[in-house]
């Protein structure tokens, strides 16, 4: 706990972990906070299957991990606080709703119409 405690920033983080994790881990490790993540916006279990390609098993150890424990949650609710989480979870959104849609190659300004995100100028 000590070594993963003393991990400061974006930089040193990515270094520490695919030093630690091979790549498969790393995988799996994206994939279980991605569960988390849907699970705390509300999806269904066959949806994240399908989604994600993972088992129900899998989706229904992190939910378990999920709703009884704090760590996940923390970490998720701290992540989609940012900008960046922000800005990821609109491009889930909008994966979705293209893979589940005709819409596949619909204008970027009408998908984020269609689905009510609005751009944040940045001037």
């Amino acid at each position: 706990m000590e070594a993963v405690s003393q991990v400061k920033g974006r930089q040193d983080t990515q270094l520490f972990l695919n030093d630690l994790l091979t790549p498969t881990e790393r995988v799996v490790l994206a994939k279980r906070l991605a569960i988390a993540v849907l699970l705390i916006k509300g999806w269904g279990y066959l949806a994240i299957q399908n989604f994600l390609k993972v088992s129900s098993d899998t989706v229904g150890k992190v939910s378990q991990i999920v709703k009884n424990n704090r760590g996940y949650r923390r970490i998720v609710e701290r992540m989609l606080r940012t900008e960046a989480g922000r800005q990821f979870w609109q491009d889930v959104i909008k994966l979705v709703h293209r893979l589940g849609t005709r819409d596949t190659f619909v204008e970027e300004e009408l998908l984020n119409k269609k689905l009510g995100i609005k751009k944040k100028n940045l001037l």
